[in-house]
């Protein structure tokens, strides 16, 4: 139900701000357990946020440069509870502030603003009904069904894409429970993907997963995730994955000690038209040490031309391999990233700064490095303020890319 925005973003922001004042003056009831399902919604908690962006991109593949200007504004609703039940709506808009044709938007369908002649910065205009799900708890079990954002663990796998302006949401049925001690388990059938371009892709998709307390080791989760596209154009996503992660810290002496380490093998699965027989590999070891916190990594997505490449379509892909975005699909012959992150505070200030190795899987090919930064600052009346930097330097995969982005969000 998405609705195009040229044309209509002054209507849509008007429209929002009124909604606002709504939100804002409704009267709630005090969170005390409610004695009639009128009572569970009535004192429900209204949600707000609002996050302006300005982004801009600089990549030698284009002669003009790209420059985007956006606001992203939620109002949502979840009930309180009554006898275990609750009920969550979202609503979500995407407005370009100022002119819409400074970057390409990869907007689907009649979400794209027609330009192509600069970098892409994937944050089209829209108006949609982005989560409305149904759930029901107990004291050690959840169940949810509807349309909602899900993240997965460290998101690798299955994330909301929260980086963007235009969130990543799943028609799905999900249950987590510990009924069992020290044990986590989680399923997850996923019967549509609403992605951050405006399209959404059906799918038959399973996700189960079971997380250990492993004594000193830390925490093992042992997860398969089948991903059963209907579509022929998107089939060649469609597969199997099973794996295991080992996640754990330590501290001694004044000394926080971190680890993690990853191994997962992937093949083809439904109506898949290529072989896929592709393995994955994360090992990371970090320190911190009073505000300091150090990180090396190492991550090897597999890929060659014979069979295929190791891919993760329903991560929040952002996060990993680089704020350039220049690795959201894993390239023909593979991906290792050598990574070191350093990150702290100073004063107010939240920083980190990472440096990333990429290299070819399959011939040891260098694709290039990058170096990246972020400051963040949030403050005691709930809002953030940002400052993200990207420098790629191109050896034999892409080319050049220079990113920079301030943002400033508010939510309660």
């Amino acid at each position: 139900m998405n609705t195009p925005a040229p044309g209509r973003t002054r209507a849509d922001v008007l429209a929002f701000a009124c909604s606002l004042t709504l939100f804002l003056t409704a009267p709630t009831l005090s969170q005390t357990p409610p004695a009639s399902l009128g009572d569970a919604i009535k004192g429900g908690k209204p949600k707000i946020s609002l996050r302006y962006r300005l982004e801009g991109v600089s990549e030698d593949a284009f002669d003009k440069d790209a420059l985007a200007s956006t606001l992203r504004t939620t109002l949502g609703y979840s009930t309180l509870p009554y006898k275990g039940w609750s009920v969550t709506l979202e609503a979500e808009n995407v407005a370009v502030i100022g002119n819409d044709e400074l970057y390409a938007n990869r907007g689907a369908g009649d979400l794209s603003n027609r330009v192509f002649d600069r970098p892409v910065i994937a944050d089209p205009a829209l108006t949609q009904l982005s989560q409305v799900y149904l759930r029901y708890q107990t004291e050690k079990t959840t169940f949810d069904l509807g349309r909602r954002e899900v993240n997965v663990g460290d998101e690798r796998f299955i994330g909301g894409v929260g980086w963007r302006q235009n969130h990543q949401e799943l028609d799905s049925f999900g249950i987590t429970t510990q009924v069992l001690p020290h044990t986590k388990l989680s399923y997850l059938f996923i019967n549509k993907v609403h992605r951050i371009f405006g399209d959404s892709q059906p799918m038959a998709s399973h996700y189960l997963g079971a997380g250990f307390a492993a004594g000193g080791a830390g925490e093992l989760t042992l997860y398969g995730l089948l991903l059963d596209y209907d579509e022929p154009s998107s089939s060649r996503l469609s597969s199997l994955t099973y794996g295991a992660e080992l996640v754990g810290a330590r501290t001694a002496g004044g000394w926080k000690w971190l680890w993690e380490l990853e191994l997962a093998q992937q093949d083809d699965a439904g109506d898949n038209p290529r072989p896929l027989d592709a393995s994955y590999l994360h090992a990371l070891a970090g320190v911190k040490r009073g505000a300091l916190t150090f990180r090396l990594g190492w991550e090897v997505l597999a890929g060659n031309p014979t069979d295929g490449q190791f891919q993760t379509p329903l991560a929040t892909l952002h996060k990993w391999n680089g704020w350039a975005d220049k690795f959201l699909s894993t390239p023909l012959a593979g991906l290792e990233d050598l990574y070191l992150s350093v990150s702290g505070t100073a004063g107010v200030i939240d920083w980190t700064v990472v440096a990333h190795d990429f290299q070819a899987e399959t011939g040891g090919a260098s694709y290039g490095t990058e170096l990246d930064l972020q400051l963040l600052y949030k403050t005691s009346w709930k809002q953030s303020f940002g400052l993200k930097a990207a420098l790629y330097d191109a050896d034999r995969f892409s080319s050049d890319t220079e990113k920079l982005i301030l943002w400033t969000g508010y939510s309660f």
